[in-house]
């Protein structure tokens, strides 16, 4: 599968000093997916290294066709992830 890495992405990797390889690692081997009932877009989650802890790291990005679009990555914590699955913002997601 293609992947392209949207604009707002590279700025996001930029300003939050991520590294470039983030998003691959966590859209590759994610520990968790969920659907966002909010923005459509699909949400990868994985525990990677940032800003000196270990932290999960959020991917949102969506598949059309063969491709994978890669929107933005930011961390998250264990809280927000609950606070959005409880409002049920996002959905557990494994057919993606």
């Amino acid at each position: 599968m293609k992947v392209i890495l949207q604009p707002h992405l590279k700025l996001r990797l930029e300003q939050r000093k991520i590294p470039q390889n983030y998003p691959y690692q966590v859209i590759v081997k994610p520990e968790s997916k969920y659907f966002d009932n909010v923005t459509g877009h699909l949400i990868a989650v994985k525990r990677l290294k940032y800003n000196e802890k270990l932290r999960p790291m959020a991917v949102a990005y969506d598949i059309i066709d063969d491709t994978i679009q890669v929107i933005t990555i930011h961390p998250v914590s264990d809280q927000e992830i609950n606070n959005k699955l409880l409002r049920e913002r996002w959905v557990k997601d494994e057919k993606n």
